[in-house]
């Protein structure tokens, strides 16, 4: 376990924590839902510490105009739009005056399922404070397997899919534009470069800090439940600074190979790289194979994964005294 012990912040003003909700207080959905009680101390914390809690749009601007940002960043994200974003948490961002983003998924709106918000309870929010953007119209994964006569018609249906969520959200809303979040986290390179031609910065589901040079195909974020979300770790998470990832090979995580492994290669840090300590999902701390000290390593599970999602989470101690963190996804295919 890492130290919950929040170290003095060093300065990284090219760099944030981007949070990611789903549900708030709906105790019978614990792996997608935060306790209020959580959820209420990761905000007084946020403000007992002087994080600066930022929009979205603070963020894509650094990337987009190499803006700075400031020391401490964070950003809070919500997916889905639950309706408990305004029952329960709404009224505690606005008591912290904290922004926060829901990527809304609008077939689910359209429908005026109950678990949902409403479009009229959105503008509400948003007259508010509150900002709106793209999570696809069917809150479909855009690597759903199916009967696709090809590739190019896969991706004709992903494209059409996240255009038809952003025209809805236009016409009920003043949504940010640029900016998309995969259902559940999940893409491929296809996809991932799709959304780059589009002209998306796009975010995954994968944990870590990221910084103005992490790859925009695929930013990380923390994701926050109940099982995860406790401040035992909360601390050390929203402290952590970006993994200086240079490359990984393969990038994509789409794979049918049940051991698969990446080699990543970093660049220049002061960080104790050394005592880099790498952790599959279900398998516990993973061997590392340095190709080149502090330069260069292999990463993989130690035994077969089953289908579906996976992910390693590596990090390694800042003189700081933070924690670099590193997170790449895997989705093995049947």
């Amino acid at each position: 376990m890492l130290s919950a012990v929040v170290p003095p912040i060093a300065n990284a003003a090219d760099s944030a924590v981007v949070l990611m909700y789903h549900r708030f207080g709906e105790d019978r959905y614990p792996s997608t839902n935060i306790r209020l009680d959580q959820f209420e101390a990761q905000l007084e914390h946020l403000k007992e510490h002087d994080y600066i809690v930022i929009p979205l749009a603070d963020l894509l601007a650094a990337f987009e105009d190499n803006t700075e940002l400031p020391e401490r960043a964070v950003v809070i994200t919500i997916d889905d739009a639950y309706r408990s974003i305004y029952t329960a948490a709404h009224s505690r961002f606005l008591e912290y005056e904290y922004p926060y983003t829901v990527f809304v998924a609008t077939d689910a709106v359209d429908a005026k399922q109950s678990a949902y918000m409403s479009w009229d309870e959105m503008r509400e929010l948003e007259a508010e404070g509150a900002t709106f953007a793209n999570h696809g119209a069917a809150h479909r994964s855009t690597i759903e397997e199916g009967s696709y006569a090809s590739e190019k018609e896969r991706l004709a249906l992903v494209r059409a899919d996240v255009e038809k969520g952003y025209r809805r959200l236009s016409e009920e809303l003043s949504p940010m534009p640029g900016v998309f979040a995969y259902p559940y986290g999940e893409y491929d390179a296809d996809t991932a470069n799709l959304l780059r031609t589009m002209g998306y910065i796009s975010f995954g589901q994968q944990s870590g800090a990221i910084s103005t040079t992490s790859d925009t195909r695929s930013l990380a974020r923390f994701p926050m439940a109940e099982s995860f979300g406790g401040m035992d770790q909360f601390p050390t998470k929203v402290a952590s600074l970006p993994m200086p990832v240079i490359e990984v090979q393969p990038w994509d995580p789409v794979v049918t190979n049940r051991q698969p492994e990446i080699t990543v290669t970093l660049g220049e840090t002061d960080a104790r790289m050394g005592e880099l300590a790498c952790f599959v999902s279900g398998q516990g701390k993973a061997s590392i194979q340095w190709q080149e000290p502090e330069r260069r390593f292999t990463v993989g599970p130690s035994k077969p994964f089953s289908a579906g999602r996976h992910r390693v989470n590596c990090t390694a101690p800042h003189n700081s005294g933070r924690y670099l963190w590193f997170s790449h996804p895997w989705v093995v295919r049947p």
